[in-house]
């Protein structure tokens, strides 16, 4: 189970932040500033989960992901996993991957969350959290996308719906793989429609509707709702009938006759087709 903590965790005191800060390289300031692409990242090492120390960038990246997360957190742990899998996915390409953990937690159970998530990458430990102050991290998981320049691209916080292709096709971006149109249509997907939006139940619905008109012997309303539900379905053999026997009804025979006959080409059985067939005295 999720257990809902602080966004990130408090350290007491402004001064500790800004030397911390510092330390990494970072403005004082910048840590109450949106980390908005085009920022510099410097390039500081830092702690490993072994003991080790390692940096957080590599200059020979063309990107560098950095994923921030947290112990024992159900989607920080989803996300790692999704990353360990891009990762390979990625593998051979001028990409670098690093986790970022803040020395608030426990050692042991980020340690824990990096086995589970099966993660081959290094993981950093934040100290002091400066590298979250400065970059303003505040949801768990985020990701950040950093350029060979040490200059951030991108820093995602956690989405529920397509976070991971959003990462995905940052990266191929980033690689000169697929261009900003891709970007956006991963963002911005079209809207789903529901049954009832449909091309073919809303050209249905035109087609009731001209049926209707067609009883009460209303042959040009009944025309236009067929000539709608075609446009919202070429494929509908109702609605060529529908347009056809229209038609028919007003003596338009001319103008009929393909319509009956592509609505009998999809539809064979088609009673409003063949009588508008019979109205224009064609034999069956």
């Amino acid at each position: 189970m999720t257990t809902r903590a602080p966004a990130w965790p408090v350290r007491s005191g402004r001064v500790l932040a800004a030397c911390l800060a510092g330390a990494l390289g970072l403005a004082a300031g910048a840590a109450h500033g949106a980390a908005e692409a085009g920022r510099r990242v410097p390039n500081a090492e830092l702690p490993t989960l072994d003991g080790g120390r390692a940096p957080l960038l590599s200059s020979q990246a063309q990107v560098n992901l950095v994923i921030f997360f947290r112990p024992r957190h159900d989607r920080s742990l989803e996300t790692l996993q999704a990353m360990s899998a891009c990762e390979r996915e990625f593998a051979g390409k001028p990409v670098r991957w690093v986790a970022v953990v803040s020395d608030a937690f426990p050692a042991d159970a980020a340690r824990a969350t990096a086995a589970e998530a099966g993660i081959r990458m290094p993981v950093l430990v934040d100290r002091g959290d400066a590298l979250y102050g400065a970059l303003e991290v505040r949801q768990h998981p985020a990701v950040g996308l950093v350029d060979g320049q040490g200059v951030l691209l991108d820093l995602l916080p956690f989405r529920r719906i397509n976070y991971c292709d959003m990462i995905r096709v940052r990266i191929r971006h980033a690689l000169h793989e697929v261009d900003q149109a891709a970007v956006d249509r991963v963002d911005h997907p079209p809207k789903a429609l529901m049954p009832n939006e449909l091309p073919g139940a809303v050209a249905g619905r035109h087609v009731k509707l001209g049926e209707r008109l067609l009883e009460a012997g209303q042959w040009a309303r009944a025309a236009a709702q067929g000539r709608v539900a075609l446009e919202k379905d070429p494929t509908l053999g109702a609605a060529h009938a529908l347009l056809g026997r229209a038609l028919a009804g007003q003596g338009k025979c001319g103008e009929a006759r393909p319509f009956l006959e592509r609505a009998l080409e999809l539809e064979p059985g088609s009673p409003l087709a063949a009588e508008g067939r019979r109205r224009c005295g064609v034999a069956k």
